[in-house]
C-alpha cells in the first residue's frame, strides 16, 4: 500500500468534510505544505502526522489503525508516476475503500453504466447498483425528525432523474438559519444514495462564512475533480478548463451532487452537469429566483417545524417517555424555541446534561427573552442561534439591515409594507424593495400578500442589533412613528366604519410624526378589512405603548378600537385593551380619559353577564362624565347603565334610565342620542308586557334615527318593532322588520348584534310554522356566537335541539 494509498485516504476523507488544505492544517498543525506532498503520494508520513490529522478529521479508531497500516507498508508501485498502473494501489484504493484513486482512462465507460430503474413520486426504494464512486455525504444526523413533505418532493426528483428529460434535474433548498436545511440535503442524499452508483459529491459553498469567502465555482471544480481520480496532470490550470472537464467527467454517469450554503445562483451554475441522469441539491439562506427560472431548479421553501415534528425531535433526543410526562412544559419549549431545529437540539442537548432537571426547569430559563439566545448557544460557531443568524445578518445591504434592525422594535405578530415604511421613515416604494431583500434572504417571511413576519428568535435578535447599532434616540423615533403610524390609521378605519354610530367618538390627535404614512382605506368596506387584519397587530402596540410609558398614545390606541371590538364581540381584547387604558389613564392624572376608560369596562362587564360589575364602572363613569360637564356621554351612560338594569330583568329601572337619558338628549338637541334613548324605552316596557305602549316610543325613534343618519340606531330599532310585532303574534310584519335590521347591521359590519337578530328570525319563523327556516336562521346565529364563544350559545342551541330532527342540525353548528 504506502504512500500513495494513505494520499488517497487523507484526500477523500478531506474533502468529505468538505475542508481545504488550509483548513486542516490550521486544525490539526500539520502544515499546508506537508499534507499537499502527503497528498501527492510523494511522501511517507510521520506516525505522528497520521494521528494529528485522524484526530482532526475526527475518524474512528478502526479507520485510523487502517491509517496507520496504509501509512507503514511499502508503496507496490514503486516510483511510478500516478495513475501508471490501474492494477496497483490506485485500483486497490477503489476496490477497498471507494476513495478516488482510478484514473479516468480505467473508469467503466458511460455506455456500460444502466439506466436509473424509475421511482414511483413519493417514494425512494433502495438501489441495487455497486457505489463504485466517491462518497463524500457528510454523516447524516442521527435525530433527523419529521419533513415527510419535504422528503415527497425531493423523491419525486428520482423520476425524472433518467435519459431522456433533457437537462439535469436540480433542487434548491432554501430557508432561513438554522431551519435545518444541509440537515434535510444530507439526510435526502444518503437515502437516495444507492441510486447514483458513479458517486456522491458534496462541497460547502460557504456562502454566508463570517470568516471566509464564499468558495469559487472553479475551486469545487477542482476538489470534485481530485474526489473522482482524475490525475493532478490532467487537470487543467484554468478555471474554465476545470469546469469544462468537470462536466465532462459527469456526461452519462449516476452522480447526485449536494452544493450546501450557495449564496446566490451565479457560484452554483457553472457546477451543474450537463447529464440528465444526474441529480443536483442546492441549498442557501438566499431564495434562489435564478436558478428556478433559468435553470429549472425546483424550489422548495424549508419553514420551521411543525409542533408535532418540534416534540418528535425532542422525544428522540430525549426520550419519548420524558416528553409524555412533561408535556406541558416540552409544549413551553417548543415555542420559546420558535420550533427552529437548531434551537431544540441545542435546548434538548444542555436538557441531556442533566436529565434530572424537569424541562420546566429549562422552559422557565428560556422566558426571558434578553438572554434568550445567551442560552441558544453550545459553545460552537455552527451551534449557536445568535452566531447563525449573523451570517445572513452580516450579509445585508446596509439599507436592508437597517430595517431588519427597526423590525425588531415591532411587536408582531405581522407588519404590512406601510407600517414598516413608517417604522424606518421612508417611501413605501424603497420600504417594499428591502422587504424583498429580506424575504429573499429569508431573514422575514410573507405568509399573506403584503404581509411580513419572522419567528420570535428573530425579532429577538433584531431587536438586539437595533439596540447595538441603533441610538437612543434613533430607537425612540422608530417607535413613535410605529405608535403614530397605527394609532392615525385606526382612526381614519374608524371615522369611515363608524361615522354613522353614536358608539364611536372622533380623537383629537396630533400631527403625526415626520415620515408616517398612515394607511387610508378608501370606505367602510375596506376600513373594516383594516381592522380584521391588524387587530392582533394592535393588541400588542397597546401593550407596547403602555409598557415603553406612552400612555397618551396606548390610551388613544384603544380608543381609536374599542367600537370594532365591541360590535365584533372581542370580548377578551376588549377589556384588556381598557384595563390598559385605565392604567394609562391614572398614570397621566386625565379624568376625562378615566372616563371613557371606566365606561368601555362596564360595557365589557355588561356583555359578559358580570352585571355587579358592570354596573360599578359604569356609575363611576357616570359620575366623572357629569363631574367633568361632558352631558352627550353622561346620556350614553346612562343608556349603558339601562342595558345593564335589563341584563338583571329590572325592566322598571331600565325604564327610569332611558327616561333620564332622553331628558339629556331632549336638551342637547341631539336626535341620535334621543332615537337610542325612545327605542331604549320602548324595549323596556315591551319586556315588561307593555306592547301597545312600547310601538309608538320605537317608532318615533326610528324617525329620529333616519333624520340623524344612524345607521347602527336605526337596525336596532328595527329589530325592536320587529319584537314588538312579534310578541303581538303579528308574525307576518315582525320579518320585515327583522330582515332590515339584518341588512343594515351587515351594512355596517356589526358582526355579533347580527347573531341576536337570527335568532329573532328563527323564533318567529317557527311561530308561523316553518321549522326549517326556523333552524336555519338559528344555526346561522349559532355560527357567530360559537366564533365569539358568547354565553348566548346555549340558549341557541337549546332551540335547535328541542326542534324535530335535532340530530340533523348541530353537526352543521359545530
Amino acid at each position: 500500500m504506502g504512500a500513495a494509498v494513505f494520499a488517497a485516504l487523507l484526500r477523500e476523507r478531506r474533502l468529505s468534510a468538505g475542508w481545504s488544505q488550509d483548513e486542516l492544517a490550521e486544525r490539526s498543525g500539520v502544515s499546508a505544505r506537508s499534507i499537499s506532498a502527503l497528498e501527492a503520494g510523494g511522501r511517507r508520513p510521520r506516525m505522528s502526522s497520521v494521528v494529528r490529522l485522524a484526530e482532526a478529521l475526527g475518524v474512528d479508531p478502526e479507520t485510523r489503525a487502517a491509517w496507520l497500516t496504509a501509512a507503514r507498508d511499502p508503496d507496490p508501485r514503486g516510483a511510478e508516476a500516478p495513475g501508471a498502473d490501474p492494477s496497483g494501489a490506485d485500483r486497490w484504493v477503489a476496490e477497498r475503500t471507494g476513495a478516488p484513486g482510478v484514473p479516468v482512462a480505467a473508469a467503466a465507460p458511460a455506455a456500460a453504466t444502466p439506466a436509473l430503474r424509475s421511482v414511483a413520486p413519493g417514494s425512494a426504494p433502495l438501489g441495487t447498483a455497486v457505489i463504485t464512486g466517491p462518497q463524500q455525504l457528510p454523516m447524516a444526523v442521527r435525530h433527523f425528525t419529521g419533513r415527510a413533505r419535504e422528503l415527497q418532493v425531493l423523491d419525486r426528483l428520482l423520476a425524472d432523474v433518467a435519459p431522456g428529460c433533457g437537462a439535469v434535474v436540480i433542487s434548491a433548498i432554501a430557508g432561513t438559519a438554522g431551519v435545518g436545511k444541509t440537515t434535510l440535503a444530507v439526510h435526502f442524499a444518503h437515502r437516495v444514495a444507492e441510486h447514483f452508483p458513479d458517486g456522491q459529491l458534496f462541497a460547502n459553498l460557504r456562502g454566508f462564512d463570517p470568516a471566509r469567502a464564499p468558495v469559487d465555482a472553479a475551486d469545487v471544480a477542482r476538489g470534485f475533480l481530485d474526489a473522482l481520480g482524475v490525475p493532478a496532470h490532467r487537470i487543467p490550470a484554468d478555471p474554465d478548463g476545470q469546469l469544462a472537464l468537470l462536466r465532462s467527467r459527469l456526461a452519462g454517469t449516476r452522480t447526485l451532487m449536494v452544493l450546501d450554503n450557495a449564496r446566490e445562483a451565479e457560484q452554483v451554475r457553472p457546477l451543474l452537469p450537463g447529464s440528465n441522469t444526474c441529480l443536483v441539491v442546492v441549498t442557501s439562506r438566499n431564495r434562489l429566483p435564478g436558478l428556478v427560472a433559468l435553470d429549472g431548479a425546483v424550489p422548495l421553501t424549508l419553514d420551521v417545524l411543525t409542533p408535532e415534528e418540534a416534540r418528535e425531535l425532542l422525544a428522540r433526543r430525549l426520550g419519548a417517555d420524558v416528553v409524555e410526562e412533561q408535556r406541558e412544559a416540552v409544549d413551553e419549549l417548543v415555542e420559546l424555541c420558535a420550533r427552529l431545529p437548531l434551537a431544540l437540539n441545542i435546548a434538548a442537548a444542555r436538557a441531556a446534561e442533566e436529565p434530572g432537571t424537569p424541562l420546566g426547569v429549562w422552559a422557565g430559563e428560556l422566558r426571558d427573552s434578553r438572554v434568550r439566545l445567551d442560552l441558544l448557544s453550545a459553545g460552537d460557531s455552527h451551534a449557536d442561534v445568535r452566531g447563525v443568524f449573523s451570517w445572513s445578518y452580516r450579509a445585508l445591504a446596509p439599507q436592508a439591515a437597517r430595517l431588519f434592525r427597526l423590525l425588531g422594535l415591532h411587536p408582531g405578530p405581522h407588519i404590512s409594507a406601510a407600517a414598516a415604511a413608517s417604522l424606518a421613515g421612508l417611501p413605501q416604494s424603497e420600504t417594499r424593495r428591502l422587504l424583498e431583500d429580506l424575504h429573499r434572504a429569508h431573514l422575514i417571511t410573507a405568509p399573506e400578500r403584503g404581509r411580513y413576519t419572522f419567528h420570535d428568535l428573530l425579532r429577538a435578535y433584531a431587536a438586539e442589533q437595533a439596540a447595538a447599532s441603533e441610538s437612543p434616540e434613533g430607537q425612540a423615533g422608530a417607535t413613535l412613528r410605529m405608535f403614530d403610524h397605527y394609532l392615525h390609521s385606526a382612526h381614519r378605519a374608524g371615522c369611515l366604519a363608524y361615522a354613522d354610530d353614536a358608539s364611536w367618538q372622533t380623537l383629537d390627535l396630533a400631527e403625526p410624526a415626520a415620515g408616517v404614512t398612515p394607511e387610508e382605506p378608501a370606505d367602510r368596506r375596506q376600513a373594516l378589512a383594516w381592522y380584521r387584519e391588524e387587530q392582533p397587530v394592535l393588541e400588542r402596540v397597546v401593550d407596547a405603548a403602555h409598557r415603553t410609558g406612552a400612555d397618551v398614545h396606548a390610551w388613544q390606541l384603544v380608543g381609536a378600537q374599542v367600537a370594532y371590538l365591541l360590535k365584533s364581540g372581542l370580548w377578551q381584547q376588549w377589556q384588556r385593551a381598557s384595563e390598559i387604558a385605565l392604567a394609562a389613564a391614572e398614570r397621566t392624572g386625565d379624568l376625562r380619559h378615566q372616563a371613557h376608560a371606566h365606561r368601555w369596562l362596564g360595557q365589557v362587564h355588561r356583555s359578559q353577564d358580570r352585571q355587579p360589575e358592570a354596573q360599578r364602572e359604569l356609575r363611576l363613569a357616570l359620575r366623572q362624565f357629569e363631574a367633568l360637564g361632558d352631558r352627550p356621554r353622561q346620556g350614553r351612560t346612562q343608556l349603558d347603565l339601562a342595558i345593564a338594569h335589563g341584563e338583571v330583568r329590572a325592566n322598571a329601572e331600565a325604564v327610569a334610565e332611558s327616561r333620564r337619558a332622553l331628558e339629556l338628549f331632549q336638551a342637547l338637541g341631539d336626535p341620535s342620542g334621543q332615537a337610542l334613548a325612545l327605542n331604549s324605552i320602548g324595549w323596556y316596557l315591551a319586556q315588561q308586557g307593555e306592547l301597545r305602549e312600547a310601538l309608538p316610543y320605537c317608532r318615533r325613534g326610528l324617525d329620529l334615527a333616519r333624520e340623524a343618519g344612524n345607521l347602527p340606531g336605526q337596525s336596532s330599532i328595527w329589530d325592536s318593532i320587529g319584537f314588538i310585532h312579534h310578541q303581538l303574534g303579528e308574525y307576518h310584519a315582525a320579518l320585515p322588520a327583522y330582515h332590515e335590521s339584518l341588512r343594515l347591521r351587515q351594512a355596517v359590519g356589526d358582526y355579533f348584534l347580527q347573531a341576536d337578530i337570527h335568532t329573532h328570525i328563527g323564533d318567529t319563523h317557527l311561530a308561523l310554522g316553518d321549522v326549517e327556516a326556523a333552524r336555519s336562521a338559528w344555526l346561522l346565529g349559532l355560527t357567530i356566537l360559537e366564533d365569539l364563544q358568547h354565553r348566548d350559545a346555549d340558549a341557541v342551541r337549546a332551540r335547535l335541539n328541542a326542534l324535530p330532527g335535532a340530530g340533523r342540525a348541530m353537526p352543521e353548528a359545530t
